[in-house]
């Protein structure tokens, strides 16, 4: 392979504890009492959809979306590449493969929380929540990187965490590769390939 995308929370950042945290606690001070594993579902998707599927809709919805971002943005000193991130990304750079990014962050929600970590320059394409018409699982933003990087989905991987991730992937036409180190133990989803740590990616040039 010579196109590899990733998926930025739970791939390449250990946020979805922050961020299921920041959520629950928003949706507490809104009266409403949620248990992480009822809102696991809700990790991977746009925001504003996560709120639609929790019944939240209109001005109160903003309200909410608001407090959330707030409280991240407060706390998105804690989140960091996962182990092995960064080394991964510089060996594809030397190998020359090109490297990009489909999140469901909006563009300034990447600039906040993923920018800083030093790690924009090994990516050819970020393609974020505004850039596409339709969201993950739509094969929409994924083929968008793939034009924008100028590959073909048959040369691509999409590694990702999420069955949302996994649905892009195969509805793009692309290899899906699981990454285990972000996802709960005993989580089932379905994908083409299983990596176990970031270094394993190396073998699927």
């Amino acid at each position: 392979m010579k196109y590899f995308v990733f998926d930025v929370d739970g791939t390449l950042l250990n946020s979805a504890e922050v961020d299921q945290q920041c959520l629950k606690q928003t949706l507490h001070e809104f009266g409403r009492d949620y248990t992480f594993e009822e809102l696991r579902p809700s990790f991977g998707k746009p925001g504003r959809q996560t709120l639609a599927d929790l019944g939240f809709t209109g001005e109160t919805a903003e309200r909410i979306m608001d407090r959330w971002e707030g409280l991240s943005k407060e706390r998105a000193s804690e989140v960091l590449a996962f182990d092995g991130i960064e080394a991964l990304l510089r060996e594809l750079h030397a190998r020359g493969c090109r490297c990009g990014i489909v999140t469901s962050r909006t563009h300034y929600q990447f600039d906040y929380g993923f920018s800083p970590l030093g790690l924009d320059g090994y990516f050819d394409a970020v393609i974020c929540m505004e850039d596409a018409p339709r969201h993950k699982p739509a094969p929409d933003p994924l083929l968008e990187c793939l034009r924008r990087m100028g590959g073909t989905a048959a040369e691509a991987v999409y590694i990702g965490d999420s069955a949302c991730d996994m649905e892009c992937a195969a509805a793009a036409g692309v290899k899906s590769c699981l990454a285990l180190w972000g996802i709960p133990e005993g989580a089932c989803i379905r994908a083409d390939i299983e990596l176990a740590a970031p270094a394993d990616a190396l073998k699927l040039i």
